[in-house]
């Protein structure tokens, strides 16, 4: 049985993670508070909002971010109405990202999976509205602003992916999963979900063998990249091959994004293919690009984050620089993908597909078979 107190007083309070079993249990009583004990409820959120900062993932919380992702594969997911997404497809990509990034920035990991769905690629886009003191933000904001159905049924979600490469599930779909409703319509703050939520997609792990995930400024790709090796490890998920990504949008490296990033920052990235992890940076130059400046990459004054990703998609008050961020963020799954080894040649690809319009009207094919709402 968890002891709350003693965990607080052990770990979350000396910024020491909790290890792998430890934090399966953490994930086990977090579910309980879902089942009538108020107690319970309030106590696991208070030790996953302790758990959640920069000075315990920069301790090595692998095992602390794998153990309780374990639990909710284990215990939430394969346990719900709906249990394991399983499409009938050879493998789908996921793009999600973090979140609650400093700085603010168009959706572009849903625009960009729309590019890589459009280039043939099976996404299954996981995501969740923003927090409440965000504003609305998310990627279930943006979703819905595009006019598309966030919570299909699992037979029409099972259409989507198959024949037009793309489906979005909303971590707050409790048919899946209810660990995530913590944060959103219980807590409303900052807490683990914000890590648990993107590496807990409910495709069936056997399916999601490839994926992108952007990481937000309080934790390393690294490590990100280690909790999935464990959880490779322990036959949780089947992950081949992986990028773990945050950018930089000054050169001073202090203000981070969970996404691609062609500012002079670059991109910190963690590799893991095949069990071994590799460390490096990404620079505009990378995908034959120049550099561009910070506020590009943000909604210009009045415009919503939603307007300003919808005017990406659209290509109307857009500039030419967020596209190209939207589309260098479009290049990691190209690279998953093998279209090409070459990052500026998947740069190409993904440009083209978004300037031609062919991924607005992908996003139209999605709204017409999945109409909000």
């Amino acid at each position: 049985m968890l002891n709350v107190k003693e965990c607080l007083k052990k770990y979350a309070y000396r910024n020491i993670p909790l290890e792998f079993e430890e934090a399966y249990e953490l994930g086990l009583f977090a579910l309980k508070g879902y089942n009538g004990d108020e107690l319970t409820r309030i106590q696991s959120i208070t030790l996953m909002s302790a758990l959640h900062n920069q000075a315990i993932y920069s301790n090595g919380a692998a095992g602390q971010i794998a153990g309780i992702c374990a639990a909710i594969f284990e215990h939430d997911i394969a346990k719900s109405e709906f249990g394991f997404f399983n499409p009938d497809v050879d493998y789908a990509m996921d793009n999600s990202g973090m979140g609650g990034d400093l700085v603010v920035t168009a959706n572009a990991s849903t625009i960009s999976a729309f590019i890589a769905a459009t280039a043939g690629i099976p996404m299954c886009k996981h995501g969740s509205p923003a927090n409440a003191d965000e504003g609305r933000h998310g990627s279930s904001d943006f979703i819905e602003l595009c006019g598309i159905n966030v919570l299909p049924s699992r037979e029409k979600a099972k259409q989507s992916l198959e024949e037009l490469n793309f489906v979005y599930i909303e971590a707050l779909d409790v048919r899946y999963k209810r660990i995530h409703l913590q944060t959103h319509e219980i807590a409303q703050l900052p807490h683990m979900n914000d890590i648990i939520g993107p590496i807990t997609n409910p495709l069936n792990p056997k399916l999601l063998t490839r994926r992108v995930l952007g990481v937000n400024h309080l934790i390393s790709p690294r490590t990100v990249a280690e909790a999935y090796h464990v959880l490779n490890q322990k036959g949780i998920t089947c992950l081949d091959h992986g990028l773990f990504i945050r950018g930089f949008v000054d050169e001073q490296k202090e203000s981070g994004i969970d996404e691609i990033s062609i500012c002079r920052g670059g991109t910190q990235v963690a590799e893991l293919k095949e069990g071994h992890i590799k460390e490096y940076m990404l620079y505009a130059e990378d995908f034959g690009i120049d550099p561009i400046d910070q506020r590009f990459i943000s909604p210009p004054p009045g415009v919503s984050k939603g307007d300003f990703s919808l005017s990406i998609i659209d290509r109307t008050i857009a500039t030419k620089f967020a596209q190209q961020m939207v589309a260098a963020n479009a290049v990691p799954l190209l690279y998953l993908a093998e279209r090409s080894r070459n990052w500026k040649e998947c740069y190409k690809t993904a440009e083209s597909i978004l300037l031609s319009g062919e991924a607005y009207n992908r996003m139209l094919t999605v709204k017409e078979m999945l109409p909000k709402k």
